[in-house]
């Protein structure tokens, strides 16, 4: 089966490098537990933050991962 074109690499990252994703995934997942309509963009925005950052990504390139430019 052949790949997608929109596919993108996946990275290899460490461990530490990972914590901060995981800490912000726990407390969303505690957020919803206590209240399954709780608001966790914030939260949400943070992980995208830091995805982007691991990717190296310029504000050009995020405003397209966004869908923000075409």
């Amino acid at each position: 089966m052949k790949p997608e074109s929109h596919c993108f690499p996946m990275l290899a990252v460490s461990p530490e490098k990972q914590r901060p994703v995981e800490r912000l995934v726990d407390r969303i997942l505690a957020a919803k537990a206590k209240d399954a309509g709780a608001d966790a963009s914030g939260l949400e925005r943070e992980i995208d933050e830091l995805v982007y950052a691991l990717y190296g990504l310029t504000p050009e390139e995020i405003k397209i991962v966004e869908g923000g430019a075409k």
